[in-house]
């Protein structure tokens, strides 16, 4: 412990079920819902986990831990939106995004002056 604070693994909710978990088989349950509801609390306690001398579970804390750190960033990036103020200043000065054309009309011909010498 260090300074009177808790180690960073214990903020996990998993952490006391982890640590009552009595076989391999247990823990290997455990990780599998440590990534279908864990967040960023989870990941020191799985990077304990590595440290742990079953190599089944070591691995299985690092695959987890990898998938899990992937599917956070992954919802900070869809998260990012305008923020609310904006759009009401869009709205008041009477703003709006460009229309895209979803098939512009490219022309690549060469114009018959250019292929003449003169």
């Amino acid at each position: 412990m260090n300074d009177g604070f808790l180690p960073a693994y214990y903020h996990s909710i998993f952490f006391q079920l982890f640590r009552y978990a009595s076989d391999d088989d247990s823990k290997l349950i455990l990780l599998d819902q440590v990534l279908e509801l864990g967040d960023q609390k989870e990941i020191a306690l799985l990077e304990e986990l590595e440290c742990m001398e079953s190599l089944t579970v070591s691995n299985r804390a690092y695959w987890v831990k990898t998938k899990l750190m992937a599917r956070i960033e992954a919802t900070e990036r869809s998260n990012e939106k305008l923020p609310m103020s904006l759009c009401f200043l869009y709205e008041e000065f009477d703003i709006h995004p460009p229309k895209i054309d979803s098939e512009p009309e490219l022309d690549f011909e060469l114009s018959l002056e250019l292929l003449v010498d003169e």
